[in-house]
């Protein structure tokens, strides 16, 4: 099974919105540069921490209208969400270790509460 999930229109919702677990969403296009250059960092985030988050992807010449949605204007793009919201943005081509620093705050906080209740 592929770590990270194909995301669509018909399955956003239920996939991304409605997850249990926090989800990291890539917004691109699958075959440009930046998108491919960020896809091997994506695989390796989502097997890492396949515990705590799903890693997910859009494909905007697919499914437009979640490009739209949520106001994507730089590809890649990449949405953490959690109960549905988007809790952090993250623009353009960057590292693994740049999307899990900008990721550790809400990622600790989740497991601080978890660990509350």
């Amino acid at each position: 099974m592929k770590p990270t999930l194909e995301v669509t229109e018909a399955n956003f919702e239920s996939e991304v919105l409605r997850s249990s677990q926090p989800v990291l969403v890539e917004f691109a296009t699958g075959w440009s540069l930046p998108s491919m250059m960020l896809g091997g960092a994506l695989e390796e985030i989502a097997a890492e921490y396949v515990d705590r988050m799903r890693v997910a992807r859009v494909k905007l010449d697919h499914s437009p209208n979640l490009g739209l949605w949520y106001g994507i204007r730089c590809l890649p793009t990449i949405l953490y969400f959690s109960d549905g919201e988007v809790r952090v943005g993250i623009f353009g081509t960057t590292s693994k270790e740049a999307i899990l620093s900008q990721l550790k705050p809400v990622i600790d906080s989740r497991r601080i509460s978890e660990i509350a209740l």
